[in-house]
């Protein structure tokens, strides 16, 4: 059946509430904070937000503030933690709509302290410990004395302590253990020398599936809620894959044997076959890799289609020669199911040499996503001229 659509992703809200579930049962007594940065990891921030109110989930994670605001004025109202950095220039927002954010050393404590304060306001933080990452975060051996500074403001409220694992397999690697008693003992010293009991979250998606114990107040998984596990964690049966990628056919041509296909003539073909053209490339998200390593598939009436020639910024080009009765219009599929065959996004990541994360993430916003299930969002406004 042909598509309205050139490109377009088929989102499982459904699948999402499942998954959600899921991870509630792992996280135990500890709440489950979904993390919803980059989009929901592409699929769509504002969607999963209110699939996510619908299950009464007590926070939601994300990257920056846009995406705090974004949901704001999409009218969601649960607790919203910016898991990042926040600008001077951001923080004024912030304070208006009651977003928490995290704080990485003294110095921004008190700078966030008089923002907060000429604004007539109160910031919620979340103090962040670097036990391992090397990113954002104080030292463990500097968390009394960050502390202390932001009791000190009363335009800041200490409402958490967090840190972020750095291994994608969890409980697996030594390290996370490691990573954990430093995190704990530091909650421990914050709470017999200055009496305070901040809420701990430190367990991301892998260390929910390895199954880590000692999680903490509440957890923070992101990619397993859409159905992906980092790394090369066992992928439970129940946890279902949320989005599948889909294109069109819509050009035919049959070509003789030594036909060059694409920029540079990457890719000759070695036999007569049949070229069909896809309306996708890589300002869709589709990576330029794709092309380049060989390794790419589709599917096509049930049947895997290898990528040839380079992919470029508006289309790509697959080999169809031996799959019977290819048309235009044809439904083509990258990740998901086609017939009996069903390509994960493992696959399509692992084919252009990258991660399921940034196949999710960094597709275009030509690919219209299609919501499948719960409560889809509305349409964005268009502008009110003046």
């Amino acid at each position: 059946m042909e598509s309205r659509h050139r490109a377009w992703a088929e989102i499982d809200l459904e699948a999402f509430r499942r998954n959600l579930r899921r991870s509630r049962q792992l996280a135990g007594r500890a709440a489950v904070w979904p993390v919803l940065k980059a989009n929901a990891y592409g699929h769509g921030a504002v969607a999963i937000a209110r699939i996510c109110a619908q299950e009464s989930v007590e926070r939601i994670g994300v990257g920056d503030s846009s995406e705090a605001l974004q949901l704001r004025h999409s009218g969601v109202r649960l607790p919203l933690l910016v898991l990042g950095a926040a600008i001077d220039a951001e923080v004024p927002a912030l304070v208006e709509h009651q977003v928490e954010i995290g704080v990485h050393s003294e110095s921004r404590t008190r700078a966030l302290a008089k923002l907060a304060e000429s604004h007539g306001g109160q910031l919620g933080v979340h103090l962040k410990v670097d036990t391992g990452m090397g990113r954002l975060g104080v030292r463990p051996e500097a968390v009394l004395r960050v502390a202390r500074a932001i009791l000190e403001e009363p335009a800041l409220e200490l409402r958490g302590l967090m840190t972020h694992f750095s291994s994608s397999r969890g409980a697996h690697d030594p390290t996370t253990a490691g990573q954990q008693a430093l995190f704990f003992a530091a909650a421990s010293e914050l709470r017999q020398t200055l009496g305070v009991t901040p809420l701990l979250h430190c367990a991301n998606s892998a260390a929910v599936y390895s199954e880590l114990p000692q999680l903490g107040d509440a957890v923070r998984p992101g990619i397993a809620l859409y159905g992906i596990l980092p790394g090369d964690l066992e992928h439970p049966a129940d946890l279902e894959e949320v989005l599948s990628l889909h294109t069109q056919v819509v050009f035919l041509k049959d070509v003789p044997a030594g036909t060059a296909i694409g920029y540079d003539s990457r890719w000759t073909s070695h036999r007569p076959t049949r070229i069909a053209t896809l309306p996708m490339g890589y300002n869709d998200g589709l990576p330029y890799t794709l092309g380049q390593h060989g390794q790419g598939q589709v599917l096509v009436r049930g049947q895997r289609c290898p990528v040839v020639g380079a992919v470029s910024m508006d289309y790509c080009t697959i080999d169809v020669g031996h799959v019977p009765g290819v048309a235009v219009g044809d439904r083509v599929t990258l990740i998901g199911r086609s017939g009996p065959d069903h390509l994960r996004a493992h696959d399509l990541a692992s084919a252009a040499g990258t991660i399921p994360y940034e196949i999710a993430c960094r597709l275009g916003a030509r690919v219209q996503r299609v919501y499948l299930g719960g409560q889809q969002p509305a349409p964005t406004p268009a502008p009110v001229a003046t």
